[in-house]
């Protein structure tokens, strides 16, 4: 008899992006183990796959001793953290998908409470947890993230900060119709996210928080992702054409 991860029909994707995060990839796939656990116990079937890029020694053998008999690793030569999410999303067989990097953690219900908000939704809808919770440096503190639907959301408001990260929760569909735009770091363009959030809000998509939820993000990596490698320095995030068009209406 096949258990609930062997099933053939995967209700839910779960991507782990790793590059060089090192002993800190542990907790962070113990987190997502937890996450799809109490998932599965609610009686969804899930999927988790690891998106191994250009990863050093220790955390290719740490992703590996890890997700041995629970998930699986796909080792990819990317160099860049949007093209690395389109690569778990090519690879994955869930109707819904949920991202998390190799080094932040879920809350263990994030995937049951995303999915009773998008599942239910007749638009398409990209989830958000409420809260981010950043922490490993001295200024550690909380982020709430805005509702589009809410009165609090303004458009213009993401000329100055992004309103939601990359740790989303969606239709395997909708990441397939916006993929990731690779990071132009010479040209001064990073932050993948802060571009994917504009353009499938373009596209029409609304973004929406799920109550009560949060993210726990990890700062100081000193280089250790290709987050930080995406975001360093003066990189700005690709945004000239949705600021056109807004100011156009």
């Amino acid at each position: 008899m096949k258990s609930k991860s062997q099933t053939s029909e995967v209700k839910i994707s779960c991507v782990l992006n790793a590059h060089r995060e090192g002993y800190l990839v542990y907790p962070t796939i113990r987190s997502v183990k937890r996450a799809i656990d109490y998932a599965r116990a609610c009686g969804l079937s899930i999927e988790l796959l690891a998106i191994v890029d250009r990863a050093d020694t220790d955390t290719r053998s740490i992703v590996e001793r890890e997700m041995a008999d629970y998930g699986s690793v796909h080792r990819v030569d990317k160099g860049d953290l949007g093209l690395a999410r389109n690569a778990g999303v090519e690879r994955s067989k869930g109707e819904y998908m949920a991202f998390i990097d190799g080094d932040d953690l879920w809350s263990q219900t994030w995937l049951v409470d995303a999915y009773l908000v998008c599942s239910t939704r007749d638009d398409e809808t990209v989830i958000h947890p409420e809260y981010n919770v950043y922490f490993g440096t001295n200024s550690a503190h909380t982020l709430q993230h805005v509702d589009m639907e809410d009165a609090d959301f303004n458009i213009e408001h993401f000329y100055i900060q992004n309103y939601w990260t990359a740790l989303s929760f969606a239709k395997r569909s909708t990441y397939l119709a916006t993929p990731y735009l690779k990071n132009r770091i010479k040209d001064g363009f990073g932050f993948e996210d802060w571009t994917w959030n504009f353009e499938t809000i373009k596209k029409g998509v609304i973004h929406k928080v799920a109550a009560g939820t949060s993210h726990f993000i990890r700062r100081g990596k000193h280089g250790s992702s290709l987050l930080d490698d995406s975001n360093r320095g003066k990189s700005v995030p690709r945004v000239l054409d949705t600021y056109l068009l807004s100011n156009a209406a």
